[in-house]
């Protein structure tokens, strides 16, 4: 089996103190998230997005679409489309995601996530190094899963807005990761991680739908005093997502700054200073309804 795994952000990469907090208020967790598709399945599974989204938001295409693109540039991103009023409002936006899901696992493909709880102390926490370590992390993970199975992957990711930096920077690190040492080599990686602009594929327009829904339910795990109003993301998602999520998935606690993202393995000291949501240490990874 050959599969393409389409990531994206969920989360905020930033500083995170409190939900309230004037400055640092955006998220308390930051990772990468999307599906695995087997190859075979990859341009039939584009063209059922496609009609999902079209039929699930031919109102807003239509009202909503001021450049008037066509339906298949034309993008609802998950952070504006899992807004908590539309899961509460719109039955069809529910039921559509209920098919989605089962339609993934239908087809021998997977949700996939991987990320971080992060520290409430904003000096703890390097933003450079989160996103480069989960990125390594997520290679990895989706590695092994492939070396168990005797399968290899392709990894792409929506573009980044950093551009010529974040190739350096990150792109080289995954090069890095194929060649490493014995124990450590993505054999499974047939290529460093491509790029692509969303608007044109919509594969990575549905990995952007299941980073919202997986940063909603992630943040009310980790955190669930202060997103009380996110709790129907867990009632109606979260069950249904971890049938269908590799068992691979889940959060780990925000890690140490002196600890590279290179040299970072699946198990990490904790950052100094208190986790949000949280008044003592917990081990193990979080999911969605833990």
């Amino acid at each position: 089996m050959h599969y393409v795994a389409y990531l994206d952000e969920f989360g905020h990469v930033g500083q995170y103190v409190a939900r309230n907090h004037p400055k640092y208020k955006t998220s308390p967790v930051f990772g990468l998230g999307g599906m695995l598709i087997p190859a075979h399945e990859v341009r039939e599974f584009a063209i059922y997005f496609y009609k999902l989204k079209c039929q699930l938001l031919s109102y807003d295409l239509v009202h909503d679409n001021p450049g008037n693109l066509p339906a298949y540039q034309w993008e609802k991103k998950g952070s504006q489309l899992y807004a908590p009023r539309n899961v509460q409002k719109y039955k069809e936006l529910r039921r559509s995601t209920f098919r989605l899901l089962t339609h993934i696992k239908g087809i021998k493909g997977h949700v996939f996530y991987t990320g971080e709880h992060k520290t409430t102390d904003p000096d703890a926490h390097d933003s450079t190094e989160t996103f480069k370590r989960q990125l390594l992390q997520s290679v990895r993970k989706i590695d092994r899963f492939c070396a168990k199975e005797g399968s290899t992957f392709i990894l792409v990711l929506d573009e980044q807005k950093a551009g010529n930096e974040w190739r350096e920077r990150n792109v080289e690190a995954c090069t890095l990761a194929m060649f490493e040492d014995a124990s450590e080599k993505c054999r499974t990686m047939i290529e460093p991680p491509l790029q692509g602009e969303s608007y044109l594929f919509q594969t990575l327009q549905c990995a952007d739908w299941l980073c919202g829904l997986i940063g909603r339910l992630t943040a009310l795990s980790v955190a669930p005093d202060e997103y009380p109003d996110w709790q129907l993301f867990d009632t109606y998602f979260a069950e249904r997502l971890s049938v269908v999520a590799l068992p691979c998935s889940g959060l780990e606690h925000q890690k140490t700054a002196d600890i590279p993202a290179e040299e970072a393995g699946e198990a990490m000291p904790d950052a100094e200073g208190p986790l949000v949501g949280m008044q003592s240490d917990v081990d193990g990874p979080h999911s969605p309804g833990q």
